[in-house]
């Protein structure tokens, strides 16, 4: 029999612990009326009136209304009160295994529940209630329906077992209107309640292995420590699962090896004692473990180098008798509770442990020892001594007799710290209560004895209580377990008992106690502000005050205040499983946690969001201006090694150097991936050792392939060296053949016969293949002895890498209308999201993603180019969180940046279980927090993420966008655009409109992305690129162009010494002035000089340029009597003057001014262009492209409106004086394509709509006939029923039927015939 054991063991898997896992959606019998639940079993928090009681809540009640006309009720079950407090409650009558809840709304009313919780209880009484979790702890948010009449099915990710279940409706449509069914089957149950001194025991003397492993089971107790099961061997694998400290602790071992002690522990779960049931599920996979304790999982890889489980002693159940030698265990106390349902690999212990021996399913081996009932005796009675303190406010007040003394005990468990726990107010002859004494839990976790007297001779008292439990955490007394405090005092003593331990005070105080005690708080404020004391929020239980237990049903109303839970202790523990990441330390009190985040993480609630930079080119946008900086990412395995010396290890690869990068496997990867390029240098100095030749032996396995080798990142054997590359086992100079001797090394050169005791040789170079780096281990060989003269020395050098593939993941947007769709976003506990974006757009939508159905929503918005902005979601109305900073006063805010500026910008968004965060740049981080009423729940995306539009292709984004990160996964945007998936709109890289400078002529390119626009204000030109001469025809000698260009007053003093002048020219006349710049001083008999102060540029008799200076005192002039050219030959000519040297020289000719010279032009205030007004003749002609410093006049003299300031003749014109326009090139044509068609969507061929019609054709033929025969038997049947209305009568005499009509007829009967009554009946 023993051997068919061992098969089943091994062999079974994890058994079907109740048959509805076969057939999860059973109805329990909510939905039938008649033999399912009595409605006397269906109960709410409130309904409207008897029409929508709780009864009528049943699923399809209200679809059968149309054949069963006698049912009552509104249809559906509708809250009295719309909130979020309301339940639907169904008491099944038993226990059951619950698989699945459905709902429906009130059809016809338009009223349904669209998000729910789930609450139940598997007492007889349902005092404690429990909600359905996820896996993260917290309560799980049901999805509901979305119309009135529709059937929304929720099947449980894992079965619960339950008498009552509640419905608690969070979000509705109208009214909260609900119909409901609940699926399971009846609970198959096998329980065993333990003592302490019982057990149930398995031989397994046989022996037996397995590399899997399932255990299964329920458990309740009250004890904090205790052995639930146990098995090991007689070498060291083990399998220990306990109850320590309140959690459940797991020790594994697999084997040991000499560098592995093998032994594996994990904690799951806390606050186990509370007298309720615990569901536990322990699943091993070879070297993967995995635990879940009420659906909260933590997994652990298993460090061994086993993966077989070996078992050769005793199952133990319950306990043991003897603890010693039994390796894997902290407690040394058996379990005192129950157990259901225990499955290991297939076999229910309980179950299989009370088989008789002559039953078919026996299996030997079991032994039960002492008192295992089949039956829990836990009262939930006990719990009635449980008081949970729940809120700021509340308090017991205990009243006590008049007494010498005061005594006080009860035990209490919390997370809080700096709060009181026990305080009574000392009696005075003047009824102050400014002294006290008290218990209080200081800031460290210790217990606090204080007692203030505020007396001149008697000082206050205040001793400190430390937890001398050995195993006690960092919190001491606020570390969520039970501890027990028993506090006496009379007159001149008090004695204090903490979890056993007495501690005593005697002095002469003198005491007078009143007959109040408070626990938890007091009404007297000022005393525990004053000490900074925060209200109690725990749980307590076996309270007594003068050794007389305080019940609290028989409390008085006005005794107990604030928010106060009796029956349970409804303390949760919010670190487990811990929710700071990063392997960080999570403190807590009632209610909230706290992460201790190593350095750079200190930013995030739960550490999981970095402060530093993802790479040195994103830091490189904060600090354009500095080439190198020290700094750390997110990713970093860079280390230089020192040289190391290898000597006495003669056999192949038998020295081992293993590299330490100080970071984590996965981390090099990444940056290995991410970085266009890396390298590492090696080197090896050598002397009479060999590198990469083949030992003597050779061979392929490893010992035989060469002298040394060295290991990758992916744990692979590598036998190149620096500067080779896979598959070849040669080093640089191999490669090259530059290798002494024609070796495939230099160290490979040495040969035995000429042993060269002097000289090193050298093989160095850099390893360079990606997929292979970074270098995780070094092995040599042929070093010899430490005797000898073989020796070596190697050198590892840093990892380098350069470039940055994320930061290149980088598109541009061009149309505001255009998206990139990436797979949904999957969010748990945490999302973050990171990008980078630069834009000059001043209100656009970066990505949006929806959840259609759960009306969820995350979107990420810039608006009004100042301000990034977050909204989302997550079932509970909309949050946003904005990266201004709002001002206290009614309009302003406190902007500081802009983020249209076309330079780039760093967005991280942060949302975890504790509070959401937006960081832009190096601003501070904005931090908000959810409904603190309502569960965290998290964001369910069915659609696609749009990125740069909405999904309605809306409110586009026009700019680039890079790096987008989500949950630290790169999002492959650029990818899906150079793959062609996305063509529309975006492009690849970060291409702006002005990337080249489309504009002409010194032009300034103002960026849009979609198109662009130059800014010609600042040349001499128009047109859209700049590209447009802006000139005018001078008709005639008589016409000229004058612009006032003095300034204002406030202005006076401007001059000028350095001044640039063009102007473009095509004339036949060789006279006139191309431009005048003079002050307002004009004397009028100097008509070819002009001003006293100016500068003239003209036109000469000769054909050539005269330049005109007046400044000062002297006139000077310089004219281009070299040119051979004459400039009037009706040709394009410009001219460009400008002077240098403070004004004393013109271009490159020789100084015309004395550097004692006044050079100033005094205030320009006039411009001329052809002629001045003391010219009687001027230019005839074309002229354009003038400029005078950053002045254009013809700009001026042709601009709309008109500028008074300048006077034209009525014979200059515009002119483009021959010189066509330049126009850009035009952007091919985009249009956006069709929305891509569903694959499991078909069109309907030509041929099937023909063959539609013509059927359509043939069925109104024959419809239009049967109508037509109808009416023909309606008319005919009328006809004939006319015809046989008249019926004969024998009344008539005989000869009346011989006359010729009836008028005869009557003639002859004379009158005596009876009315004939015609009649008539239609059909």
């Amino acid at each position: 029999m023993s051997g068919s054991f061992l098969v089943l063991f091994c062999l079974l898997p994890a058994a079907l612990s109740q048959r509805c896992d076969l057939f999860p959606l059973i109805p329990l019998g909510l939905t039938d009326v008649h033999n399912g639940i009595p409605d006397d079993q269906i109960t709410a928090s409130s309904f409207m009136n008897a029409q929508t009681r709780a009864s009528f809540g049943r699923l399809h009640y209200a679809d059968g209304f149309l054949f069963f006309r006698n049912r009552v009720g509104a249809g559906a079950w509708i809250a009295g009160d719309q909130n979020t407090n309301q339940w639907l409650q169904i008491d099944l009558g038993e226990r059951h295994v619950l698989t699945g809840v459905a709902t429906q709304g009130r059809k016809g009313g338009r009223e349904w529940v669209m998000d729910y919780l789930v609450q139940y209880a598997d007492d007889d009484l349902p005092r404690n209630w429990l909600f359905y979790r996820d896996e993260y702890g917290s309560p799980y948010l049901f999805e509901g329906n979305i119309d009135d009449h529709g059937v929304a099915e929720n099947r449980f990710s894992y079965p619960i077992v339950a008498r009552y279940v509640r419905i608690n409706p969070q979000r509705w449509h109208n009214l909260i209107s609900m119909r409901a069914e609940l699926y399971g089957c009846k609970l198959e149950s096998y329980i065993a309640s333990f003592t302490g001194s019982s057990r149930i025991e398995l031989d397994l003397s046989h022996g037996v292995q397995t590399v899997n492993d399932r255990i299964q089971f329920r458990f309740r107790t009250q004890d904090t420590n205790g052995l639930i099961l146990y098995a090991s061997s007689d070498q060291t694998d083990h399998l220990a699962v306990e109850l320590y400290q309140s959690k459940l602790r797991i020790s594994i071992n697999l084997g040991r090896t000499p560098s592995l002690s093998g032994v594996n522990e994990v904690f799951a779960g806390s606050l186990l004692d509370d007298n309720m049931w615990h569901d536990v599920l322990i699943v091993r996979e070879q070297r993967m473990f995995n635990i879940s304790v009420d659906r909260v999982k933590v997994w652990l890889e298993l460090q061994t180098e086993y993966m077989h489980l070996n078992l050769n002693g005793a199952i133990y159940l319950g306990g043991m008798d003897v603890f010693t030698n039994k390796p894997g265990l902290l407690v040394r106390k058996n379990f005192t509770g129950c157990l259901e349902n225990v499955w290991l690999n297939g076999l229910n212990l309980i179950r299989d442990a009370r088989t008789t021996p002559d039953s078919d399913n026996a299996i030997e081996g079991f032994q039960t020892i002492g008192e295992v009932g089949s039956r829990c005796p836990l009262s939930s009675a006990v719990t009635d001594e449980i008081i949970t303190l729940g809120s700021e406010d509340a308090f017991i007040k205990a009243l006590r007799d008049a007494g010498s003394s005061l005594q006080t005990s009860l035990y209490f468990r919390t997370f809080q710290k700096d709060t009181v726990l026990i305080y009574h107010p000392l009696q005075t002859t003047n009824g102050v209560t400014d002294k006290f004494l008290a218990l209080d839990i200081k800031e460290n976790g210790n217990l606090e004895l204080v007692v203030q007297l505020k007396d001149s001779v008697t000082k206050d008292i205040s001793v400190v209580y430390t937890n001398l439990d050995p195993d006690a955490t960092p919190d001491n007394f606020a570390d969520g377990l039970w501890h027990y405090v028993d506090l006496y005092a009379s007159r001149n003593s008090i004695k204090v008992t903490i979890d056993g331990t007495l501690y005593s005070t005697i002095q002469q105080l003198s005491l007078s106690f009143n007959t109040l005690t408070y626990i938890g708080w007091s009404p007297d404020r000022l005393s525990l502000i004053n000490k900074k004391w925060k209200a109690f929020r725990g749980c307590i239980k076996q309270l007594s005050v003068q050794s007389r237990a305080v019940i609290y049903r028989e409390l008085d109303p006005l005794n107990k205040q604030g928010t106060i839970l009796n029956g349970t202790c409804a303390m949760r523990d919010r670190c487990m499983p811990n929710p700071c990441k990063r392997g960080a330390h999570c403190s807590q009190d009632w209610g909230e946690f706290y992460c201790t985040c190593p350095e750079g993480y200190s930013d995030s609630a739960v550490c999981h969001q970095s402060t530093h930079f993802t790479s040195c080119s994103e830091m490189q946008l904060l600090y354009p201006t500095i080439s190198e900086k020290n700094a750390t990412i997110d990713i970093d395995g860079s280390q230089i090694l020192e040289p190391v010396h290898v000597n006495g290890y003669q056999l192949p690869g038998s020295f081992i150097f293993n590299v330490d990068y100080q970071t984590s496997t996965l981390s090099l990867a990444e940056l290995v991936r991410r970085s266009v390029s890396c390298r590492q240098m090696i080197n090896y100095k050598c002397r009479n050792t060999r590198l990469l030749s083949r030992p003597t032996l050779g061979g392929t396995n490893l010992a035989n392939r060469a002298w040394s080798w060295w290991v990758s990142r992916r744990g692979q054997p590598r036998f190149y060296w620096g500067g080779s590359a896979p598959g070849i086992q040669r080093c640089d100079c191999g490669v090259t053949g530059t290798c002494q001797r024609g070796a495939v090394c230099n160290c490979d050169s040495f040969s035995e016969a000429s042993v060269d005791l002097v000289e090193y040789q050298q093989d160095t170079g850099y390893f360079t293949y990606k997929e292979d780096l970074p270098v995780t281990q070094l092995r040599f060989g042929d070093t010899g002895s430490t005797a000898d003269n073989k020796e070596g020395q190697f050198t590892l050098g840093p990892l380098e890498c350069t470039g940055d593939n994320l930061f290149d993941n980088t598109v541009t947007f061009r149309k505001t209308d255009a998206t990139i769709e990436m797979e949904p976003i999957y969010s748990e506990t945490e999302l973050d999201i990171r990008f980078l974006f630069k834009t000059t757009q001043t209100d656009a939508v970066f990505f949006q993603i929806n959840g259609n159905r759960t009306g969820h929503f995350i979107e990420a918005r810039l608006k009004r180019g100042r301000e990034v902005q977050f909204s989302f979601n997550a079932g509970y109305g909309v949050l946003s969180i904005s990266s201004v900073a709002f001002s206290s006063n009614p309009g302003e805010s406190q902007v500081t940046v802009i983020y249209n500026d076309n330079e780039w910008h760093i967005v991280q968004f942060e949302r975890n279980r504790k509070e959401f965060t937006l960081r832009v740049d190096q601003d501070e981080t904005r931090r908000d927090r959810e409904p603190s009423d309502q569960a965290f729940q998290f964001l369910k995306f069915n659609s696609p993420l749009f990125v740069g539009a909405t999904q309605n292709f809306n409110e586009g984004y026009l700019g680039c966008l890079s790096n987008l990160m989500v949950n630290g996964v790169m999002q492959d945007i650029r990818g899906m655009v150079e793959r062609g998936l996305v063509t529309y709109g975006v492009t690849a890289g970060c291409q702006p409109r002005c990337l080249d400078n489309p504009c002409l002529n010194r032009g300034e390119c103002v960026e849009y992305y979609s198109h662009y626009y130059c800014e010609c204000g600042l040349t001499p030109y128009r047109g859209y690129i700049c590209g447009r001469e802006v000139g005018a025809t001078f008709k005639s000698s008589s016409d000229q162009i004058s612009i006032d260009y003095s300034q204002k007053s406030a202005a006076k003093g401007i001059n000028t010494v350095d001044e640039y002048i063009q102007v473009g020219f095509k004339t036949r006349s060789k006279l006139g002035i191309l431009m005048q710049i003079r002050n307002p001083d004009i004397p009028e008999n100097n008509p070819i000089e002009g001003p006293s102060e100016s500068i003239i540029v003209r036109l000469n008799n000769a054909g050539g340029i005269t330049v005109e200076i007046n400044v000062g005192f002297r006139w000077h002039e310089v004219t281009t009597s070299g040119l051979d050219v004459d400039l009037a030959n009706d040709q394009h000519h410009t001219v460009i003057v400008y002077r240098t040297k403070a004004g004393r020289q013109f271009h490159d000719f020789s100084p015309i001014l004395h550097e004692t010279s006044d050079t100033r032009l005094d205030n320009p205030a006039r411009i001329y262009i052809g002629r001045n007004s003391s010219m009687p003749a001027g230019f005839e002609g074309c002229i354009y492209r003038a400029q005078f410093n950053n002045f254009f006049p013809l700009k001026a003299a042709f601009q709309e409106p008109a500028n008074e300031r300048v006077a034209v003749s009525s014979g200059v014109k515009e002119d483009y004086c021959g010189n066509e326009e330049v126009l850009p090139i035009a952007d091919p044509a985009e249009i956006r394509p069709y929305p891509t068609i569903p694959p499991n969507l078909s069109f309907v061929r030509p041929e099937e709509i023909q063959q539609r019609n013509q059927t359509i054709v043939v069925l109104v033929s024959i419809s239009c006939l049967a109508l037509l025969t109808l009416l023909f038997v309606a008319c005919f049947m009328r006809n004939y029923t006319f015809e046989r209305g008249d019926y004969e009568t024998k009344e008539a005499g005989d000869g009346i039927l011989d006359e010729d009509d009836a008028d005869a007829a009557l003639q002859r009967q004379g009158g005596a015939l009876p009315a004939v009554r015609g009649k008539e009946w239609w059909l």
